[in-house]
């Protein structure tokens, strides 16, 4: 039977409000709403109001909160204001959809709140109230990415909340901040790292005299102990979170607390204790609408059933929580319920489902954990060396020809002189007169034949010449869209590009710039094709980035609106369907201050080489440009830097380069350990045993692919 721990997080309400739902301070709020008040007001008291009201009823307090928004969007205000109270509307909306389980709604606001609160801060930097609540948003968006199974999200945003509040100097926010990484590592079975943030948090909630917050740390130091399986520890401290839940009087929290408890004795294998636990958790969760606590009580519920063989009870009560899961979008619970009801029919004899629901948890679970499957997208290649090697055959073979021509008249030549010299004695002078005409004919017809013959090969060698002066033009020209190595220096400390087109231009490229938030972005980039038209491609694919960059810092939002500018641009190509032309792009924003690395990728990868290890970080398997993928986002992770690390970016021309012994490709793996065992020499002599490697590898056989692979250590 698999137990679920649930590890509740209230970040919302502790850190935006700091006061409890009493029945006399919700009249008081009501009494003011029937007076005359100024629109502004109204708004302060309508959020207010919606605090309290959340506690018993999520429905009513979305009323209350939409009625506010609607008063903010009529109301004249200054620019101030108007964005201050927009920003607290949207954040109460958030938070409700968070509690309603609607983590799509809820991440909407959260952003819309988000950009809000830093276009004031853009225009007043010194405002600490806009600050924190700013601080608040990124630590919400944290939750919600926790509740959707993306933990490394999840702790950047809480990591960045806390880095914001500690130079606020908010030590009761910094406990809230505390328990939500706890809540993250725990998730991740870190338990010692987790019960490290928890214990932070309790002895700063108990200083200060918070019960509330000192509730929620006791409560989940009680989970991480039950994941321990330290059954004694997690009910001392559950039991003592229940009864500051129950002082406070907060039936979210006293609903959580039961839940949890019940979690505890069901491990215990006391199913009677655990069902009471859960139906009273239940029956709070309903009447206040949460509907995530409501699919936990179910699911556990379910489980219960099936131990105490109650097949009948378990199957309603698992189907239930599949449904509400699966209505949510909450990914974890949805394969822990597939995985629940194939046990459920397995051991109630129904294979047939049991199979069913099996198979949908192997999907469910795939979707979490795996990394994509490799797939290589064919690429239409237009291939201009193989134009100028046909020019430079035809002309070859035109030259055969005429010399074969030539050589053929000069038989006829000698076989008429045969001829001429059997008939010599009958008709001397008239065969003399004879071979005079023909060859002063044939001489004639050879004069012409040479002369187009080197009109020919004149032009041959002028169009040869032209098209050569316009690839080292164009080479000029791309060039001077790449990264510059005074933008590199000014940047990087040690670092080295290995760039080796197979043509004399290149449909690889890399490119740098710095972003309006002062971090510097490393792209690397393998575009359509290579030679001429790889390199035009590769110039549509520079500009749009450098568009990009215009708006946006985060490198997930440039990839988007670089592929967007793309797809517009090339469905103008006269084809049917537009233009699928584009790239394959990792593209890095690298803050050195605070040693984190921040990416977006399409189909390249990104490595980092730590002490002797290589840590492979998998791109998104879709390119830059039109797909039937393209209204998907791009994904962007980050990475916490360590002191030494290369970061090694790439394109694909180095692993797919054939060489060797047998003819085979040099392979991603062949790569990786040859980094490996380079990565800790200086930069340069990297580069140059990179070079030497794969010119050792493809011997005397031809490059395949433009090469680009770049590295920098930390």
């Amino acid at each position: 039977m698999k137990i679920r721990v649930n590890f509740f997080s209230f970040f919302f309400s502790l850190f935006a409000f700091n006061f409890f739902a009493q029945s006399s301070k919700m009249d008081s709020l009501k009494a003011r709403l029937s007076q005359n008040l100024h629109d502004t007001e109204r708004v302060k008291t309508l959020v207010k109001l919606s605090v309290y009201v959340e506690k018993t009823n999520l429905d009513s307090a979305f009323l209350i909160v939409n009625q506010a928004l609607t008063i903010v969007k009529k109301c004249r205000l200054d620019e101030s204001n108007l964005n201050k109270f927009t920003a607290s509307v949207y954040s109460k909306l958030g938070n409700n959809y968070y509690l309603k389980g609607d983590f799509p709604n809820a991440l909407k606001y959260f952003n819309d709140q988000k950009k809000i609160n830093e276009k004031i801060l853009e225009k007043q930097p010194g405002r600490t109230d806009i600050a924190k609540s700013n601080a608040m948003c990124i630590s919400n968006m944290g939750n919600i990415y926790y509740r959707q199974a993306d933990y490394p999200k999840a702790l950047d945003c809480h990591f960045r909340s806390l880095k914001c509040i500690e130079e606020l100097n908010d030590k009761a926010a910094v406990s809230t901040c505390f328990m939500n990484i706890g809540i993250v590592y725990s998730m991740l079975e870190d338990y010692p790292k987790a019960l490290q943030y928890y214990f932070k948090a309790e002895k700063i909630a108990d200083a200060l005299g918070r019960k509330k917050t000192l509730m929620l740390a006791k409560s989940n130091i009680g989970s991480n102990y039950h994941k321990m399986e330290n059954y004694p520890k997690a009910i001392e401290y559950l039991s003592a979170a229940l009864k500051l839940a129950e002082e406070v009087g907060d039936k979210q929290l006293t609903g959580s607390t039961l839940y949890n408890l019940g979690s505890i004795y069901g491990s215990w294998q006391e199913y009677p204790k655990a069902l009471d636990h859960y139906f009273k958790s239940l029956k709070l969760a309903e009447e206040m609408g949460d509907q995530m606590s409501i699919t936990f009580n179910l699911s556990n519920m379910g489980n219960v059933f099936v131990a105490q063989k109650k097949y009948k009870e378990a199957e309603s009560y698992l189907l239930r929580a599949l449904t509400l899961d699966s209505l949510l979008g909450a990914y974890e619970r949805t394969m822990d319920d597939e995985e629940n009801l194939s046990n459920l029919y397995q051991i109630s004899g129904r294979p047939a489902l049991a199979l069913l629901h099996y198979k949908k948890y192997i999907i469910a679970r795939d979707s979490i954990n795996s990394s994509e499957a490799q797939k290589k997208l064919a690429r239409t290649e237009i291939n201009y060396e193989y134009e100028k090697k046909e020019v430079k055959a035809k002309a070859e073979q035109e030259k055969k020809d005429a010399i074969a021509n030539e050589e053929k008249q000069t038989q006829k030549i000698i076989l008429w002189c045969v001829v001429g010299g059997l008939l010599l004695v009958i008709v001397f002078a008239i065969v003399m007169v004879q071979r005079f005409r023909v060859t002063q004919q044939q001489k004639k017809v050879i004069e012409a034949q040479k002369k187009i013959t080197d009109e020919q090969k004149h032009q041959i060698e002028e169009k040869h010449k032209e098209i050569t002066d316009s690839i080292n033009y164009a080479e000029r020209i791309q060039r001077s869209f790449l990264a510059t190595t005074e933008m590199l220096n000014e940047n990087l400390k040690e670092y080295f590009v290995f760039f080796q087109p197979k043509d004399v231009v290149s449909g690889d490229f890399y490119w740098s710039a710095k972003l309006n938030n002062g971090q510097f972005v490393l792209a690397t980039a393998d575009s359509t094709g290579h030679g001429v038209p790889g390199a035009i491609m590769s110039l549509l694919n520079i500009t749009s980035l450098e568009k990009a960059i215009e708006q946006y810092t985060e490198p997930a939002l440039i990839l988007n609106a670089t592929r967007k500018t793309i797809i517009e641009r090339l469905k103008k190509d006269g084809s049917a369907q537009g233009g699928k032309d584009g790239m394959d792009c990792s593209l890095i924003s690298f803050d050195f201050k605070n040693r984190k690395l921040t990416y977006a990728a399409a189909n390249n990868p990104v490595w980092i080489v730590r002490g002797h290890e290589l840590l492979e970080f998998a791109p998104d398997k879709m390119p830059v440009g039109k797909h039937d993928k393209d209204g998907i986002a791009f994904t962007q992770h980050s990475i916490v830097l360590q002191k030494n690390d290369v970061v090694y970016a790439l394109t694909d021309g180095m692993p797919d380069q054939f060489g060797g012994p047998k003819g085979k490709k040099f392979m991603y793996k062949r790569l990786k350990e040859l980094l490996v065992s380079l990565a800790e020499l200086p930069m340069a002599e990297q580069k140059q045993k990179l070079m030497t490697e794969l010119n050792n590898w493809k011997g005397d056989l031809e490059q395949v692919d433009d090469v680009c692979v770049i590295g920098v250590r930390v």
